[in-house]
């Protein structure tokens, strides 16, 4: 059964060495590496993360057949000077699209954007859409601690909206952090919280509303969202910080979508029970050591859900969304 992976990243070799960055071998895994590019620290991930041969190579192990990518969070850059977000966005971008050229088939972009500079990052979106066929745009939960709500954020979500592209939406910098730093807990369960702040902020802003026709994707399952969505409605009936807004749940979710990063099939189910297999899609966080690579066959060997709906869940719905034929 085809399969549309929406939940990946990489970062390509000309974009690590246009950057300064070095890639060393993990001193604790001989077949994961350690990136060192633009200040940050990326690990532990796989050839495939930055060499397309063993990539496909990969893919090949795991049965997927297309992959969204996306750039990596650790180099959103929201909190640097935005000349260097902008920059470093560029080459990312650039370096994804001849990814993109090289195997158009296999492989669709998510650009970034720098948002912490809404004029600039208007402006790369603009020219990854007219010169590098992106498919689609990933941004952060967070722009330096601002929430998706931000009004700054309003000509993204229009742009986005009329060019009629996904947003796919990927935790960073956790809240919290100096509690998160042992046991890898920032990316374990930093990244839920992350997710569940981005949705509900997004959520009580009115943002789903204002923007009728923006297609959103958030990833991981949506962290704590589907187990803990009638708390959030309970809130828009109580809270008067929201209860008089008009936000109607229904209208919000009609074009929200959740990826199947969540590694437990009773999870996955419980995910489409409440939100309806037609919400969903196919995600791994390849090539992250943190990633769900058994996402595909869990889906396959769901048995709650028929053939048809698995192709739905599996290709259909991304397919509709990236407009793949």
């Amino acid at each position: 059964m085809k399969n549309i992976d929406v939940h990946s990243h990489m970062l390509p070799q000309s974009a690590i060495k246009e950057l300064g960055g070095t890639v060393k071998l993990s001193a604790s895994n001989p077949e994961e590496y350690v990136i060192n590019v633009a200040g940050k620290i990326i690990a532990s991930i796989t050839a495939g993360f930055f060499d397309l041969n063993a990539r496909k190579q990969e893919l090949n192990k795991y049965n997927i057949d297309i992959q969204i990518i996306s750039p990596t969070h650790h180099l959103f850059m929201y909190t640097n000077d935005s000349s260097i977000s902008a920059k470093v966005a560029a080459i990312q971008n650039e370096s994804l699209y001849k990814v993109h050229k090289e195997a158009p088939d296999q492989f669709l972009i998510n650009a970034t954007i720098p948002l912490n500079d809404t004029q600039l990052a208007i402006q790369e979106l603009e020219k990854s859409y007219s010169k590098f066929e992106i498919s689609g745009v990933e941004i952060g939960t967070n722009i330096g601690g601002k929430n998706l709500d931000d009004e700054t954020l309003y000509p993204i979500y229009e742009k986005l909206q009329d060019l009629d592209l996904p947003l796919f939406i990927h935790p960073n910098d956790p809240m919290g952090a100096e509690r998160l730093t042992k046991y890898y807990m920032s990316i374990v369960i930093g990244t839920l919280a992350e997710t569940t702040t981005a949705f509900t902020s997004a959520l009580f802003g009115g943002i789903f509303q204002r923007f009728p026709r923006l297609k959103v994707i958030f990833c991981h399952g949506g962290g704590a969202v589907p187990y803990q969505i009638g708390r959030i409605l309970h809130a828009l009936k109580v809270r008067e910080e929201v209860r008089n807004k008009g936000i109607k749940l229904d209208d919000s979710l009609k074009n929200i979508y959740w990826d199947t990063v969540l590694f437990d099939e009773e999870s996955l189910a419980f995910l489409i029970k409440r939100f309806g297999v037609e919400h969903v899609v196919a995600g791994t966080d390849y090539p992250f050591n943190m990633g769900d690579f058994d996402s595909i066959k869990r889906i396959e060997n769901l048995n709650i859900i028929s053939s048809d709906e698995k192709k739905l869940l599996l290709y259909e719905n991304a397919a509709k969304l990236y407009k793949i034929k």
